[in-house]
């Protein structure tokens, strides 16, 4: 007799892996391995990979390995990024050295709140103690950023994704240190320079929150 399957079925038995999206989806160039990163076929993996790119409004390159050490996946995430040509747009139209002093309050802004959450904030440990909250991929993004001068792009990167480090400042009460402040400050001479899209996505958040803004 017939009967219904709620799945088609395959030669691979199913991953109970928990992939680390957070490190993978990061920007960077990774590489995976069948069998010690992933389980299912490369294929499907493949798939999966574009999957969450989708699912992040993102998109992802990606190339298959096959060698001695078996199969795997070379691959990065990355953003179909307006921002960034936007940005640049605007910084041609200001005098360079204006536009490097934005640029350098900006990174120096960035960096500022990062030091301050780490010395002012604490979160909360598995056995229930505290610790200092230091926002370890925040940094690595930023300085990332400017070292390949996109950091307005970044900036604008990491707002459209929450984060858990958004969560973390919440619970301690510290708008002051949410880098959409930053993004929302039009007394900061880099306002200019992010797109409305990310300036309203950064208002949004802080008013969803309850973070009182000047729009």
């Amino acid at each position: 007799m017939a009967r219904r399957l709620k799945n088609f079925p395959t030669d691979d038995v199913p991953s109970t892996r928990r992939y680390p999206w957070s490190d993978w989806t990061d920007g960077n160039p990774w590489e995976i391995r069948r069998g010690e990163d992933y389980d299912v076929a490369t294929e499907n993996m493949r798939v999966n990979l574009h999957m969450k790119a989708y699912g992040l409004a993102m998109k992802v390159r990606t190339k298959k390995l096959r060698d001695e050490q078996g199969e795997g996946l070379v691959f990065q995430f990355f953003d179909p990024d307006p921002e960034a040509e936007e940005a640049k747009l605007k910084l041609a139209t200001i005098p360079p050295d204006e536009a490097q002093s934005a640029m350098e309050l900006l990174h120096e802004d960035t960096l500022s709140i990062y030091e301050r959450a780490r010395h002012e904030v604490t979160i909360p440990r598995s056995d229930g103690k505290r610790q200092r909250y230091a926002a370890v991929r925040y940094r690595q993004q930023i300085e990332r950023g400017w070292e390949n001068n996109e950091l307005v792009s970044t900036i604008a990167r990491i707002i459209r994704r929450p984060t858990l480090g958004f969560g973390h400042l919440k619970n301690a009460g510290r708008p002051d240190l949410m880098l959409e402040t930053l993004v929302l400050d039009t007394g900061k001479p880099y306002h200019r320079f992010f797109t409305t899209e990310t300036i309203e996505t950064a208002r949004r958040r802080m008013q969803g929150y309850g973070y009182p803004t000047d729009g």
